[in-house]
């Protein structure tokens, strides 16, 4: 099952802020376009046959590299976003309360049953609350995945081109799946960077992901599961595995969007995240002038200042 979801519902035409139009209306219009966007995959064979045209409502987040690759990226929630998760939420918890309501009658009905046969009564069912009902995250509202199918375009580079709403978006890693759908890979939770998409402009990231990161300052998961698996071969009296070297950054869009606005995206340090999917955990190494790290500590190398984490909460089954 893809984890690229379809547009429902076809966008909407750009709202312009005419004469007698208040900015008010104007945003409005405007978050009532982004809220029926969807992220889908763009290929380069419908932009060429016009099939595909640029949305001015939507934002294009732009991906390359020399092989195929996979990911994830979290939008930061707005006010939109957090109106229809919090609208749904409800929803949910009325109808986990009605469940309850039900069946918390059949425990009734079965505790005067026992009653009269002297056999001790089940626990009743636990009401829920607000507060501990459980819900789809809300940042995982706007999960944006891309890759390895649905490629934009292939040959010396394999790249991806996703549509999506405008906004603030994180990287969380190298993740295929998500809410609804098994997910694999690992999630760059301990520390990574966010970038700005906006609206009417193809973002490109190009291969700056796999390319900026100093991967030889910081010893993550899968280095440290190379090196464990190195030493053990080079025990056994074998040659080690050469980890791949990434290539020099590389931006740049095909010529079949060269009529599409674009600019190259500018990446700052964001701090940690939650494990939403309960897979492995890891952080982007350090890149040069936009994220570093004091031990554990996301640090902001734009500025010097360390970045504030939230409290993380792992969705992660403990086993006993």
């Amino acid at each position: 099952m893809s984890m690229i979801r379809h547009v429902r519902v076809a966008a909407a035409a750009l709202v312009l802020a005419g004469a007698g139009t208040s900015p008010s209306l104007h945003a409005q219009g405007l978050l009532a376009m982004a809220a029926k966007i969807e992220p889908r995959a763009v290929e380069e064979k419908d932009v060429v046959s016009g099939k595909t045209k640029l949305d001015p409502a939507k934002g294009y987040i732009f991906i390359s590299g020399t092989a195929r690759q996979f990911g994830t990226f979290l939008r930061v929630p707005d006010e939109a976003t957090r109106a229809e998760w919090e609208k749904d939420r409800q929803k949910a918890f009325g109808k986990a309360l009605k469940s309850y309501r039900s069946s918390y009658a059949q425990w009734q009905a079965d505790a005067a049953v026992r009653a009269a046969n002297k056999v001790k009564a089940e626990d009743p069912p636990v009401e829920p609350t607000l507060e501990t009902f459980q819900f789809d995250p809300i940042d995982t509202r706007d999960q944006v995945g891309f890759g390895p199918q649905f490629v934009y375009a292939k040959g010396a580079t394999v790249s991806y081109m996703q549509a999506v709403k405008p906004g603030t978006y994180i990287w969380y890693g190298p993740v295929l799946g998500g809410v609804g759908v098994p997910a694999g890979g690992i999630c760059m939770c301990m520390g990574t960077v966010r970038f700005e998409v906006k609206a009417g402009v193809v973002t490109d990231t190009g291969n700056w992901l796999q390319a900026a990161p100093h991967q030889d300052e910081d010893m993550d998961y899968t280095r440290l599961m190379l090196k464990q698996a190195n030493d053990k071969r080079i025990a056994e009296g074998k040659a080690p595995r050469v980890p791949a070297v990434p290539s020099d950054i590389k931006f740049g869009l095909p010529a079949s969007l060269k009529d599409w606005p674009s600019v190259q995206a500018e990446f700052h340090a964001n701090g940690k995240l939650n494990n939403l999917f309960g897979i492995l955990i890891s952080r982007l190494s350090p890149v040069p002038g936009v994220l570093g790290y004091h031990r554990d500590t996301v640090v902001d190398l734009r500025t010097g200042q360390e970045v504030e984490s939230p409290t993380l909460i792992s969705r992660a089954k403990i086993k006993k």
